[in-house]
């Protein structure tokens, strides 16, 4: 039988899940066990966690919050996942929290969760995470930031932001210019350019437009 779980979790989502739920207690116990086992890959971990967040996630709720507090990264970002079909509340509050992470790809797991939210509440943590040291190496910026900087753009780019898009636009990460482009067209109304232009173009239109210099 284990076997064959273990068959059926290499499985695409889709075509697993129905399976599972064919022997619930069978199925509940094997992904428990299998999250947890220290000898078993970590593909297959990481699947059985995701689709506990999607088999029944009232029952595995603890499981999860389990897997969120684990000191292996690929748990915490699996979990993080997983959460995403749990209530909005708890989801929000453990992206929140993880956001934080040591692990980068956690860190980027947790952004990414707040953008899929809708999570305005999120403003305030992303601006500041955006520019703390955990997310610099050696004084060069991590891909994380480009994460956070769209989020910012998609969810916080309201009237009164021009100035924190403004600091963003004159980063010297050029990932990050896009979404400071966005950011500051939302929260002006104004639009300096036409879509199709080089981002690099866009971005020297409004250097010129608020009077700095490209960096």
């Amino acid at each position: 039988m284990t076997g064959t779980l273990i068959a059926l979790l290499m499985q695409p989502m889709e075509q697993r899940l129905p399976e599972f739920r064919r022997e619930p207690q069978k199925s509940y116990s094997f992904l428990l066990k299998t999250a947890f086992d220290q000898t078993k890959s970590i593909q297959l971990r990481w699947r059985a966690v995701t689709t506990m967040g999607r088999l029944d996630p009232v029952q595995f709720k603890p499981t999860l919050e389990r897997a969120l507090k684990s000191r292996e990264w690929f748990m915490r970002n699996s979990a993080l996942i997983a959460i995403l079909n749990q209530p909005r509340e708890f989801a929000l509050m453990w992206s929140m929290k993880l956001v934080k992470d040591p692990s980068l790809m956690v860190r980027t797991q947790a952004v990414r969760n707040l953008v899929g939210l809708n999570a305005h509440e999120a403003e305030d943590l992303l601006w500041q995470q955006l520019w703390d040291k955990r997310n610099f190496h050696k004084n060069e910026s991590l891909w994380v930031r480009a994460h956070m900087a769209e989020a910012l753009a998609r969810l916080s780019a309201g009237p009164g932001r021009a100035r924190k898009f403004q600091r963003l636009i004159m980063d010297p990460d050029d990932r990050l210019h896009r979404w400071a482009v966005m950011g500051l067209e939302k929260s002006t109304g104004l639009k300096l350019s036409h879509g199709h232009e080089p981002i690099d173009v866009q971005r020297q239109k409004w250097l010129s437009r608020l009077g700095v210099e490209a960096i």
